[in-house]
């Protein structure tokens, strides 16, 4: 039998994720402050629920009076603020669908997402405003671009704003549960980037069953960091949101600005990745700051050390606790893990309510070479299934059929075990894809990139581990000429490719690529080649 939630299962409401939203925010009225965003001199602007309901109601119009209809795509390229969540519940309360990207994207990646996604609107700020219209020149779907903030001979958010009016509501729309609503890029697996279907019935399934059970409260006050156009950021911001809790907003990580706001504002939990952690750790005894409203972490996206989580919540006194998941999960498949990857905090949970992981016959690990059902205490790829689990792979059939299998089982990629207790264990990584400080870098993009060099005949790049990065990304070369250097490299990557992707574990020149009969390289062996002696790159 599947390996099951011991938690009873939950009534997903049938609705779109915009109604569900707007429903929450309409429960809260004007007594509670929603979101708190910093800008970068410090001042604060807040939004009480109404005021988010209300503008995320003007989105909404603005769009469907610009044309906007069902199945459309708008596109976002923004740092964190409180307009992206307008922007979602506007877009679909129109039957649209959003994608996102990351505002440090080259033309050449934001070109591939956009030649896949074809938007018809794009947000981004005024700080890249003309790398997007570089972009846009050349997608004939784009009808408009906006700017976040005011700047002249630019079209503004709050020009758009004014187009809408809330009393449009509700719009003359149907949409289904099972329509998408965000296109999220993740590497998956394996290979390059691809466009994540995320369906209204995934973003409220999982709201609803996070809400259930992780236990988080309207009286918390959240600090987010992480950038919303991530699958984590996104969740976490549209969960605090539907909960009444109150969220404040950063648009980057520094860790003594962040002891300042969690002083301020009282923040009572820390939504973290493993790099931001690390760095708490090197704070010394006498910080100066008071910090005795947070009592917990909550980090995910990546592996985090044993030696540091415990160091970090013995010195600071704070609960941490770790969740599992990936964007084709949307994102959470298992909110606490005993494990992971190797060590217990806070409180276990097998599998999140409604949800279960097996292989397609009957167990939840599965051999990778055999496809063998395995027992506890043996390690294989974790399967999972649930409401949560995304539609597949936008315009890629051959990728979805690779990752869902045709009982609708979600291979994962990731390698882990249960014990006696049915508590799971991370313990490895079947896919290829390095994380850098939370950030998916797939392997298969980094190599397409650099064999577009003239002097390079072939590559191979692999992850190498780092304590405050969690990997960073290394490539074995092939030169087509002798003249070739490492500097050289570096700076061919530069503008095609966001810093994160930056070869930061350095480069090695090699005679040959191993690989396989088929051609694939085999990364396994120049990671066992790999001697941990590389060099951090300063960037």
């Amino acid at each position: 039998m599947p390996l099951r939630s011991t938690m009873p299962d939950l009534v997903i409401p049938a609705v779109s994720f915009s109604d569900y939203m707007f429903s929450n925010l309409a429960t809260r009225g004007n007594k509670v402050t929603m979101f708190v965003q910093i800008d970068s001199s410090n001042n604060d602007n807040q939004y009480t629920s109404q005021e988010v309901r209300e503008n995320a109601m003007k989105c909404g119009s603005a769009f469907y009076r610009m044309g906007l209809r069902k199945g459309d795509v708008v596109a976002t390229c923004l740092t964190n603020c409180a307009e992206y969540t307008f922007i979602v519940m506007g877009v679909n309360a129109c039957g649209g669908i959003l994608t996102t990207s990351n505002p440090n994207y080259t033309k050449d990646e934001l070109s591939f997402q956009f030649k896949q996604t074809e938007p018809k609107f794009v947000f981004c700020n005024c700080e890249n405003y003309v790398k997007l219209q570089e972009v846009c020149a050349a997608f004939d779907s784009v009808k408009e671009i906006f700017s976040l903030q005011d700047k002249p001979n630019t079209k503004t958010f709050s020009q758009f704003l004014e187009a809408g009016n809330s009393k449009d509501f509700p719009l003359d729309v149907s949409v289904d549960p099972d329509d998408v609503a965000l296109i999220l890029y993740s590497s998956g697996t394996t290979g390059i980037p691809k466009g994540v279907m995320l369906t209204h019935r995934n973003l409220v399934s999982i709201l609803t069953l996070c809400d259930a059970s992780m236990r988080w409260s309207h009286i918390d006050t959240i600090y987010l960091v992480l950038p919303m156009f991530h699958i984590y950021g996104t969740i976490m911001s549209l969960l605090f949101m539907s909960k009444g809790s109150k969220v404040v907003l950063r648009h980057r990580f520094n860790l003594m600005q962040m002891m300042g706001d969690i002083q301020k504002y009282k923040i009572t939990r820390l939504i973290a990745v493993p790099p931001i952690i690390v760095a708490m750790d090197q704070l010394p005894p006498n910080h100066g700051f008071d910090i005795s409203s947070l009592r917990e972490l909550d980090t995910g996206a990546a592996p985090l050390p044993e030696s540091v989580a415990l160091s970090v919540s013995k010195k600071l006194n704070v609960n941490i606790k770790n969740g599992w998941g990936m964007t084709e999960g949307v994102p959470a498949a298992h909110p606490w893990m005993i494990a992971l990857p190797y060590f217990q905090l806070g409180t276990p949970h097998l599998t999140l309510f409604n949800g279960h992981m097996c292989e397609p016959s009957a167990e939840p690990i599965i051999d990778t070479n055999s496809g063998r059902e395995l027992g506890p205490n043996e390690d294989g790829e974790i399967c999972i299934k649930g409401p949560q689990v995304m539609k597949g792979d936008y315009k890629n059939p051959e990728a979805t059929a690779k990752t869902i299998d045709r009982e609708g089982w979600l291979h994962t990629g990731d390698i882990a075990h249960y014990d006696e207790n049915e508590f799971i264990y991370i313990v490895d990584r079947l896919k290829e894809l390095i994380k850098y400080k939370g950030f998916q870098v797939a392997p298969a993009e980094l190599d397409d990139v650099l064999l577009r060099h003239p002097k390079i005949a072939d590559v191979g790049v692999i992850g190498v581990p780092d304590l405050e990065a969690g990997e960073l990304p290394k490539a074995y070369v092939v030169r087509n000429d002798p003249d070739l250097t490492e500097k050289e490299i570096h700076e061919f990557m530069k503008d095609k490719l966001a810093k994160y992707k930056y070869l930061r574990g350095g480069i090695t020149f090699i005679d040959a690529i191993p690989k396989s009969g088929s051609g694939k390289i085999l990364r396994r062996v120049l990671k066992g080649a790999e001697k941990n002696t590389f060099r951090k790159l300063d960037y």
